[in-house]
Parts: C-alpha cells; sequence; structure tokens
C-alpha cells in the first residue's frame, strides 16, 4: 500500500488539475455563447445572400465568371478548418478524419492541394507527407475580418491563379448543432452553381409557377459582378465561425467530462487514504498494545 504521503500528493495534483479543468469549462462556455450568438446571427444573412443570388444569376444570360467556371480536370483543392490548440475532444481528430477519407475516394491519378486553417490540421497533414500548400493560423471570435478575407483570396486563388488552377475547391469543416453536437463534413465550395430557370420546383398540381419578374438597377451582370466576391467572403467568414463554435462546444464538453472524472478519482484516493491512515493507526495500537504486554508479563 501507498505510503499516507505519496496519496495526499496525488490528492492535491488531482485537485489542481480539477481546477484547472473546472476553469477551462468556465471560459469555453463563455466563448461559446458569444460565437454562438454570432453563428445564430450571420446565418440568415448568408441564407438571404444565397436568395439574392439565386434571384440574379438566372436573369444574366451568357453568364460568365471566374467563380463559376465549371472545369473537369484531375486537379483538387482541400480547405481543412481545424484549431490551434487541443484539449477539445475530438474536435479536431473528427474533421482530420472526414478529410483524410475524402482524399482517399478520389481516384488514385487526381492530385490534390491542401490549405489549413489551424494548426493541429497542417502538423497533422505535413508529418505524414500531404501537399500542404499554405496554411493560416486559425481565426478567433476576436479576428479582424481583413484576417477572412486573407484567407478567402488564398481559397480563391486556388481556384483562379493562372498557372495550374485546381478544378474544384473542397472545405473540410465542423457545422456547430449545439454544444453537444458538432457535424463535421466536407463540401464543395468552388465552383459557385447558381440554379438554372429550368430546374424550378413543380407545385403539386404538376404546373411549374410563373417566374418571377424583377427589375434590377443596375444590371444583373453588374450586380452579379459585386454580389460573388461579397457572397463568397461571408459564406468563408460562415464556415469559420460554425468550425469556432464547435471548437468551443466540444472543449467545454471534454472539459466537463475531465472535472467530473477528477471528482471521482477525488473520492476514489480520499478512500485509499482514509483506508491507509486507518492501517496505519491499527497498526500503531498494535504495536503500543504489544510493547504493552511485553512490559506487562516482564
Amino acid at each position: 500500500m501507498e505510503s499516507l504521503r505519496a496519496i495526499r500528493r496525488k490528492i492535491g495534483v488531482v485537485k489542481n488539475i480539477q481546477k484547472i479543468t473546472q476553469a477551462m469549462k468556465m471560459v469555453a462556455a463563455a466563448k461559446l455563447r458569444k460565437v454562438q450568438g454570432r453563428v445564430a446571427a450571420s446565418r440568415p444573412y448568408a441564407e438571404k445572400m444565397r436568395e439574392l443570388i439565386d434571384t440574379v444569376a438566372p436573369q444574366v444570360r451568357d453568364l460568365r465568371h471566374p467563380l463559376l467556371e465549371v472545369r473537369k480536370g484531375n486537379r483538387l483543392g482541400l480547405v481543412v478548418l481545424t484549431s490551434d490548440r487541443g484539449l477539445c475532444g475530438s474536435y479536431n481528430h473528427n474533421v482530420i478524419r472526414q478529410a483524410v477519407s475524402f482524399w482517399e475516394s478520389q481516384p488514385k491519378e487526381r492530385e490534390m492541394e491542401i490549405l489549413c486553417v489551424g494548426r493541429k490540421g497542417r502538423d497533422y497533414f505535413l508529418r505524414r507527407g500531404y501537399n500542404v500548400v499554405e496554411h493560416f493560423h486559425q481565426i478567433t471570435e476576436d479576428s479582424p475580418f481583413s484576417e477572412v478575407r486573407i484567407v478567402t483570396q488564398a481559397i480563391v486563388g486556388l481556384y483562379t491563379r493562372e498557372e495550374k488552377p485546381v478544378d474544384a475547391v473542397y472545405i473540410a469543416y465542423t457545422r456547430f448543432i449545439s454544444a453537444l453536437q458538432q457535424r463535421p463534413q466536407v463540401v464543395q465550395f468552388l465552383p459557385l452553381a447558381p440554379p438554372r430557370p429550368e430546374e424550378e420546383e413543380v407545385v403539386g398540381n404538376g404546373y411549374r409557377p410563373f417566374p418571377v419578374e424583377y427589375i434590377f438597377e443596375p444590371e444583373p451582370e453588374q450586380l452579379l459582378s459585386v454580389l460573388l466576391p461579397k457572397f463568397v467572403n461571408n459564406q468563408v467568414y460562415q464556415y469559420l465561425l460554425e468550425s469556432l463554435a464547435s471548437e468551443y462546444g466540444a472543449r467545454m464538453t471534454a472539459m466537463s467530462n475531465a472535472t467530473d472524472n477528477a471528482a471521482e478519482l477525488l473520492e476514489t484516493l480520499t478512500l485509499q487514504y482514509n483506508k491507509a491512515r486507518q492501517a496505519s493507526i491499527t497498526k500503531e495500537i498494535l504495536e503500543i498494545a504489544t510493547g504493552a504486554e511485553a512490559l506487562r508479563q516482564g
């Protein structure tokens, strides 16, 4: 059985760890509330922006834009959004696993370039020899929007550069559902694919609804050329916010579990300490009683 001093030392260490995990849980919860509010506020804006583009794009004849150009080729770009720090459960592992699964599902003749946002993803792919062409530090809730534009320009640059551009860009990120649920997924980002007029939904009676005519000022071509870059910036910002909220939710859950586990370990160590202390006291009483009996008989 361990000595009382060793058990007391373990109890002190576990108590310190419990204080740290409890503090990290509270910090993650506070940051999550802040970012969660931004996610909830930005989703309607992103949806309305998409709706506006879906309305304007079909009105443009012979639509030509670098972000809408569909190409057939064997070069793909994959953007992986992870965190700079750990201690957030399986958050980074899950999104990296989705990215690796997507990579392995592609035909062998396809070439792929990876752009990482977050140190954890960068370290993983560089250590394993993947083709990482560029990487950025994680965008946090305090980062200025200018940093988001830099990341967006790098992502768009993969698709629009003159020398060996990729033929499609995919983003591996974690969609925020709730503090206890996050969903890692890989989605296609470029090229943007506005719906065609003939793809309108058929109503219940079998007839297509009459298309709504709009009067645009300025012209749809000019309007779309302004909207598309804004939409791309907003979409990347939305992905980054979703990933950040997911990280804080995963960290809060992980630190809550760590705090509970520390409490259980403290109970076990306290019980072990009491048993050892009781055994020590019993041993001392026996030694005193034995000595007293020997004196009495002597």
